[in-house]
This record gives structure tokens, sequence and C-alpha cells, in this order.
């Protein structure tokens, strides 16, 4: 939710939109790099949700700080 706050809509994205976001964090949240893997959308789209996930840092903690993973999957599905 943090991340889909933080995210400024390119005019080229288009509904239905999915992207997979690989996410390196630093205990505490913050976010060190965020690289789009896999994206239906175009290189303004990518690039917009790259910025939105540094923009996003730091992210929140998990409940159980043990549950803490460096490396994240994210997958963006925006709301249209």
């Amino acid at each position: 939710a943090r991340i889909q706050r933080a995210w400024i809509r390119p005019p080229s994205a288009r509904t239905g939109l999915e992207c997979i976001v690989n996410v390196q964090q630093v205990p505490g949240g913050e976010v060190v790099s965020a690289r789009v893997a896999a994206c239906n959308g175009d290189a303004a789209v990518r690039e917009s949700i790259e910025a939105a996930v540094l923009r996003a840092s730091p992210l929140p903690p998990p409940p159980d700080p043990a549950m803490f993973e460096r490396n994240l999957e994210i997958v963006f599905k925006p709301r249209d």
C-alpha cells in the first residue's frame, strides 16, 4: 500500500498493469535497490514503479523481526 501511494502514474500506464519488482532492503526497511523484473508496462511505467519503491522507503517492518528478508519480490498491481 505504501508503494501504491508513492506511485506517480505515467500517462502510458494502462488498465491491468502487473509488474514483478525485486527489492533489496537493509534492516530497518531502507530500500537500497528496486528493479522491475517482469512487467506488462513500457519503460516509463517501469521507471515510475522503481521510483515509487525508493520513495516508499523505509518499508514497514514485518510483524516478527525474525521474518525480515533482505531481498523481496513484490507484485505491483495497482487498482485502476
